[in-house]
């Protein structure tokens, strides 16, 4: 049986706009895991969120089993061509290595719009990098858009936006559009470039809408505190674990633990100049983690008991 000439045309004319579009395919459903390891790794913005934990409270409360642990590796002036470190300590990748991640969420393009359209190109080759080497790593890889710059004569920081868009749909990735959710809402800025704590818990909730799976979000008070106890106690919880896993991860005595100072006898023991201290201390940190882990599942465990019954009533 031949097809008709007209239908030769249609699908012919499909494959056409299917293939000269070049980001046919939607990004992949988003989705998380039970026991998924989460590194949000970018600059400011990104380890801004470890502060006011909007993003991870929202998050553990949307998968109440799934017992996520997530992992700031984010520096104020990361970029995605330089993360400057002090001596010996490990780079972002070697942290998701050690982390045993299970996702990458790569939050990058605020500073880098800085530098102009005429680096955008060289901006979106070395994201797509970032993007292998993290999967050579045997993560899930989530791009983020950057917060919009509303100063005068801002950064190009929508085109930046637009590209990493393009990646995610070309590289079948979600993308978490932090860049949309905050344009569509006014007064969320300190200085035209840094979310105030209200406008970080407004921009979590509308840009992690699908990861959230019909979850009712309060909104916050100026300071960013939710009204529902249960919901204010599963944050404040959070930004202790956070303030723990700093801790951990970047102590400020660095030097002194694995840098360019651990022959400091204040490095070792004063008995024995053979036996470094400071090592087996930081391990400390390690069961508070765990307990500081626990907590958090207990808590957004209660927080959906507590929403079930709000709902029954």
């Amino acid at each position: 049986m031949r097809m008709k000439p007209f239908l030769w045309i249609l699908a012919y004319g499909a494959l056409w706009a299917r293939w000269s579009l070049g980001a046919e395919n939607p990004p992949t459903a988003p989705s998380l895991r039970t026991n998924d390891i989460v590194t949000l790794i970018g600059g400011g913005s990104a380890e801004a969120r470890a502060r006011s934990a909007h993003w991870e409270t929202l998050l553990i409360a949307a998968h109440p089993t799934h017992h996520l642990r997530i992992l700031n590796l984010a520096r104020e002036g990361d970029t995605v061509f330089s993360q400057l470190r002090e001596v010996n300590y490990p780079s972002p990748l070697q942290q998701v290595a050690t982390a045993k991640a299970t996702v990458c969420v790569l939050d990058f393009g605020q500073g880098e719009a800085y530098d102009g359209l005429q680096h955008l190109e060289r901006f979106a080759e070395r994201l797509h990098q970032w993007v292998l080497d993290c999967q050579a790593l045997g993560t899930r890889v989530i791009l983020v858009t950057p917060i919009p710059v509303t100063r005068n004569d801002p950064p190009p920081i929508e085109a930046y936006a637009q590209r990493i868009r393009d990646i995610a749909r070309r590289q079948n990735l979600p993308v978490i559009d932090v860049f949309e959710a905050a344009r569509s809402q006014k007064d969320l800025s300190i200085d035209g470039r840094k979310l105030t704590e209200s406008g970080q818990a407004r921009v979590a909730a509308s840009a992690l809408k699908p990861w959230l799976h019909g979850l009712v979000v309060p909104q916050t008070d100026p300071a960013g505190r939710f009204p529902e106890p249960s919901w204010e106690a599963l944050r404040q919880a959070v930004i202790e674990r956070n303030a723990l896993w700093k801790g951990y991860s970047r102590p400020t005595n660095w030097a002194f633990l694995a840098g360019d100072r651990t022959e400091q006898l204040s490095s070792r023991d004063h008995r024995d100049p053979k036996i470094r201290w400071f090592p087996k201390e930081i391990e400390q940190f390690v069961p508070l983690l765990q307990a500081a882990d626990q907590k958090t599942d207990a808590l957004a465990a209660l927080l959906t008991r507590v929403t079930a019954l709000e709902t029954a009533r």
